[in-house]
């Protein structure tokens, strides 16, 4: 066991200030260095791995950067592995950004949208039971330096909840990963439609670094949300995916490079989709988008804690338990007083 361990950061001050997308106005508020910006996001990850009372410092010797995590109680040296993975995939991602950048700048200035450059950090690495696939991040990540913090994660966390997956447990099944890694104004896709394309090869390399082999050929479990991520998924795996993706449509792909093993697939609604309906009146089109979410969720929880059982035979148990489930109707209300845009 080995708790506490040392790792030596490739690259150098101007790239990881691009890589953590540290901006200008922090640099010159005095608030913090770039050492600490880093180390915040690596102590998010420690945290949101369950290792409580682990703490990460980042500190630079010449040009070189050195990370160090230490905890009183846990083997951190799968941190060895992940976090220079974690970091060769984000550098493919700013390097397919920079790449992009005119036409990214000339497409903010013809929508008047912000956006920017932001890589999925502060997220479980070492244990997470499975992965989130979404289409961007929203730009309030910027603000409040965490990539969990939206209403599009409350909900899912709430219908985890409907699920009766453990709450402190929430952060394992929540490693996003978003194959357009913009950030930009949430349910705001004029912009980042240009690009839904380009990142291609930064997600395929993201999700190999964020998923495992857990032996008996399977990975964690991804869920993929939204409408642009199930067309995203068609035009990516074109070989895999035959027809078109609905909302729990379930597909296998080999997202783990070299290895024999593959990745259960399950589309789901964004979950902010419900929030346009949260004030209007119960109908069969609202009831099913719930059940939806509820079932993908349940599948969600429950691959997560057993990944080896039949992902097909679990998601039919779902349907027809969610099914005109009694509950439904006070998760509906429950829902609607949450998350009506109505005051």
């Amino acid at each position: 066991m080995k708790k506490s361990i040392d790792i030596i950061l490739d690259g150098d001050e101007d790239l990881f200030t691009r890589l953590f997308s540290y901006s200008e106005g922090l640099q010159n508020s005095n608030l913090t260095s770039l050492q600490t910006f880093m180390a915040h996001f690596f102590n998010q990850t420690l945290e949101r791995d369950g290792y409580f009372g682990a703490w990460a410092m980042v500190w630079k010797i010449g040009e070189q950067f050195n990370l160090k995590l230490s905890s009183p109680h846990h083997d951190l040296r799968i941190y060895r592995e992940k976090i220079p993975a974690f970091l060769e995939a984000g550098k493919l991602g700013l390097q397919i950004y920079e790449q992009n950048e005119a036409t990214i700048q000339k497409v903010i200035q013809d929508t008047g949208k912000e956006m920017r450059f932001i890589l999925p950090w502060g997220l479980s690495l070492a244990r997470p039971r499975s992965i989130q696939l979404l289409h961007f991040p929203p730009i309030e990540t910027f603000v409040y330096l965490d990539y969990l913090f939206s209403p599009t994660n409350r909900r899912w966390e709430n219908l985890l909840g409907y699920n009766r997956f453990t709450r402190s447990r929430f952060s394992l099944l929540e490693s996003i990963v978003d194959f357009v890694p913009l950030g930009a104004p949430g349910g705001d896709n004029e912009g980042i439609d240009h690009f839904n394309g380009t990142f291609a090869d930064y997600v395929r390399k993201m999700l190999n670094a964020r998923l495992s082999n857990l032996g008996g050929g399977v990975t964690q479990p991804v869920v993929g949300y939204g409408g642009p991520v199930m067309e995203w998924l068609q035009q990516t795996f074109p070989d895999r995916v035959k027809g078109t993706l609905n909302p729990l449509s379930l597909i296998h792909l080999n997202l783990k490079e070299g290895e024999s093993c593959t990745t259960p697939v399950l589309c789901a609604n964004h979950p902010s989709k419900y929030l346009y309906y949260a004030s209007k009146p119960d109908s069969p089109e609202k009831r099913e988008i719930l059940v939806q979410d509820l079932v993908a969720s349940g599948w969600q929880a429950h691959m997560a804690r057993y990944p080896f059982q039949n992902p097909e035979a679990l998601l039919k148990n779902l349907i027809n338990f969610w099914t005109d489930n009694p509950r439904l109707k006070k998760i509906m209300i429950q829902e609607d007083q949450e998350y009506s845009f109505n005051p």
